[in-house]
């Protein structure tokens, strides 16, 4: 009799469980969801961990023999590709329907930025490396790099001592034009473009009233007083310019009697010579300043030809 009435006591529980569940589904509670389960050819449906673990070992492979990745950049692509594969199967959950394991491999390789990474390695060069072309025998001789092209000649120390030296020399030398031009601000964009890879042309619209071709020369004649500050650092080439402000004036006067007075390349050569401005140059001869100024460019490439120096 009493396991009768505990059995009905027991399924009476049951009864108002199902019915607090019910009740509780009414207000919005929802239980777990399943893990999403996507079609592939080659094993049927999987979820999207199973379908990496799947295909990762092919890709490594296909990326490090054929893509050619590092070792230490294969976990980013392998990341990256499956990123791919994980939103376009959100996005269509039968994107693998068609697909072999072997194509599927194939779109991680091919999604996995290994180009972008490849061109971000090349721009660093490791200490192994390093160390390897330049044949350092010691830590002490580890040089400061972007000074390779000053020759210094019968030293009897480490080179690193001597560069170091060089750089601070620099600095002052820097550090003491900036004290000529602080209070100019033409003066300051020309130091710029003198120590810095900024163009003229970058920093012309800085200054209201100061061309590229003023900031140009100004920067010439800082780089020209820097290296009079700094003797023993000569560079290996003169410009044209300095060849010509040096006296050597019959180049140029040759290539000038290639032109004709009226044509345009007479107009560029001669402003150029003459060190005036573009628009200087065009209202002197009555020429369009932008039309000069792209044979101005060409112009100073021919000079630069014709006395066999740089631009």
């Amino acid at each position: 009799m009493l396991d009768a009435l505990a059995i009905q006591q027991f399924r009476g529980s049951i009864l108002m469980h199902d019915s607090t569940v019910s009740d509780n589904n009414r207000f919005g509670i929802r239980p777990f969801p399943r893990v999403a389960r996507y079609p592939t050819s080659w094993n049927g449906e999987m979820t999207f961990e199973q379908i990496s673990e799947d295909i990762r070992p092919c890709a490594a492979r296909m990326l490090l023999r054929q893509y050619r990745v590092w070792a230490q950049d294969l976990d980013d692509c392998l990341q990256n590709g499956l990123m791919y594969v994980w939103e376009q199967l959100v996005a269509d959950r039968d994107f693998l329907a068609k697909s072999s394991r072997f194509e599927a491999a194939i779109i991680v390789c091919y999604r996995s930025k290994s180009t972008s990474i490849r061109k971000q390695n090349l721009r660093y060069e490791y200490m192994e490396d390093f160390w390897t072309k330049h044949d350092f025998k010691h830590p002490e001789e580890l040089r400061i790099g972007g000074l390779e092209r000053f020759k210094i000649a019968g030293e009897r120390w480490a080179t690193w001592a001597t560069l170091t030296d060089i750089r601070i020399d620099i600095e002052r030398a820097v550090l003491t034009v900036y004290e000529q031009v602080k209070d100019d601000p033409a003066g300051l964009l020309a130091l710029y473009a003198a120590t810095t890879s900024a163009t003229s042309k970058d920093l012309a619209y800085v200054v209201p009233g100061k061309g590229e071709d003023a900031i140009r020369w100004r920067a010439a004649a800082i780089r020209n007083q820097l290296r009079g500050m700094l003797g023993t650092l000569q560079r290996e080439q003169p410009t044209w310019r300095e060849k010509f402000d040096a006296g050597e004036v019959e180049p140029a006067m040759k290539l000038l009697e290639r032109h004709p007075e009226q044509d345009i390349k007479y107009a560029a050569i001669r402003g150029l010579i003459e060190g005036k401005s573009s628009r200087q140059a065009a209202q002197a001869f009555g020429h369009n300043v932008n039309t000069l100024q792209y044979h101005r460019r060409r112009a100073n490439k021919q000079l630069a030809q014709v006395y066999g120096c740089t631009a």
